[in-house]
């Protein structure tokens, strides 16, 4: 595999830090003996490859039983009585594209061995230690948008980069948050000579990527929020990429946050709407950045500035950001302000612009790390380590064992009125408290029913 040999030289072990070699289908590590292998065409380079596989099955196995149970339901929807017949055909077309859908990405993602178990309970209660954007189809859109949309908005995402480069060059550039990757290929094409190290932790957009640059075409579906008509309920997508890249271009699943490049490897950082999605300060994240980065190499960015952080101190503003590049090592080479349209589609009857800040930097000097606040306790990365007891857990236990109380005395035969003279005398409220609880609670029950959880 030809990556494998470039990773060996660019890349260092996520686990201790030391050299990689490359064999046929796998990189080790000389200093601690790991080994990461490659899966599905994909080298994984994570502290613990296998968990990290195991997780992305676990995700796509609730995937699959989601998707199954949305077709359940809309099996039932068509059996009600005096449908009309626009209705029918509308749910056929649901039925169809799911079904279809659902084929495509078991088929993108057959090497991660899906698990018979957990079962769909215990995966949606588990959820996903990721943020909930960074689930496996949580950027789908960008997929469509990327390879089948057309040309519009990818254009217009190229044009803005272009103007910051003009004629320079890339050389060896490392895409963070590469995605589906339009953007990268994009560049790619444009600068001849350029070596291209696509990096995602998420194999499905970087499986569709891998097909789009080697010519093939895939067949998704986009079931828009709000459809124009009738026919735009469930449109089927052909994607494809104008032409096929047959060199210089890498791809690999590692986590962005940590994505153990060896320092001052990179003659180019590119970061396509990724800084202000980062779980981090953007002091922290620039700080790591220049570390990546040669002297007198560039950082490019693009994408929006809305920061999320839960100090209001670190949601900073475009003035804000370019002090921090001057502060971690870096001069400001071009920047761009510009409205750009944002996963437009003609049958969807919604249209949304974005205003995007994309910055050219070339990296002047080295800088001292800046600090990183931990974004998880060390007991969930030690299992061996005692979990201590939080002030909230007691809250949380309370809550849970009430809930299980409450939904544990619907069996299919008792009514609300039978539920509350039980459950008042156990729970200390009079009859109106309790009934007036459990109103809400299984309110709630029911409406989430039929919600789709994203994993």
């Amino acid at each position: 595999m030809r990556t494998l040999p470039l990773l060996a030289t660019l890349a260092g072990c996520p686990t201790c830090g030391g050299s990689l070699t490359a064999a046929t289908e796998s990189l080790s590590c000389t200093a601690c003996l790991q080994d990461y292998p490659v899966w599905g065409g994909l080298p994984w380079l994570f502290p613990q490859a296998k968990a990290y596989r195991a997780d992305w099955s676990q995700r796509l196995r609730f995937y699959v039983q989601s998707i199954d149970k949305d077709l359940q339901t809309l099996k039932i929807e068509q059996k009600i009585p005096d449908l009309l017949p626009a209705t029918l055909e509308r749910l056929r077309a649901l039925i169809q594209g799911k079904t279809e859908q659902l084929r495509e990405v078991e088929k993108l993602l057959e090497d991660l061995d899906v698990p018979e178990d957990p079962s769909y309970e215990l995966n949606a209660l588990a959820g996903t230690p990721l943020p909930e954007q960074l689930s496996l189809l949580g950027y789908y859109a960008n997929v469509l948008r990327d390879w089948g949309w057309g040309e519009q908005e990818n254009q217009a995402a190229f044009d803005t980069v272009k103007s910051l480069m003009g004629e320079g060059s890339l050389g060896l550039m490392a895409v963070l948050g590469s995605g589906p990757s339009r953007l990268a290929y994009d560049l790619h094409r444009a600068y001849p000579g350029t070596t291209t190290l696509a990096i995602d932790i998420n194999p499905f957009y970087l499986q569709v990527a891998a097909r789009m640059l080697a010519g093939k075409t895939l067949y998704f579906y986009d079931f828009p929020m709000a459809p124009r008509n009738l026919k735009s309920s469930a449109v089927k997508v052909r994607c494809k990429a104008p032409e096929a890249v047959t060199s210089g271009f890498h791809f690999l699943l590692a986590d962005v946050r940590t994505p153990c490049l060896k320092p001052q490897s990179l003659d180019t950082l590119f970061t396509p709407w990724l800084i202000d999605v980062m779980p981090e300060d953007f002091r922290s994240l620039a700080s790591r950045m220049n570390a990546l980065i040669k002297i007198g190499g560039q950082w490019i960015n693009f994408g929006s500035l809305v920061f999320h952080q839960p100090l209001q101190s670190q949601c900073y503003s475009r003035e804000e950001v370019e002090a921090i590049l001057l502060e971690q090592g870096f001069e400001l080479l071009a920047k761009e302000e510009r409205e750009i349209p944002y996963l437009l589609a003609a049958h969807n009857c919604q249209k949304r612009y974005e205003w995007i800040f994309a910055f050219r930097v070339r990296k002047v000097r080295e800088v001292t790390p800046w600090p990183q606040l931990k974004d998880q306790p060390t007991w969930l990365e030690h299992p061996e380590e005692v979990i201590p007891v939080w002030p909230e857990m007691q809250e949380q236990i309370i809550f849970n064992h009430t809930l299980a109380v409450i939904l544990a005395q619907v069996n299919g035969e008792r009514s609300l009125a039978d539920i509350t003279e039980l459950l008042a005398p156990q729970m200390g409220m009079n009859s109106e408290q309790t009934l007036a609880l459990l109103r809400r609670v299984l309110q709630r029950s029911y409406a989430t029913r039929s919600r789709t959880k994203s994993f």
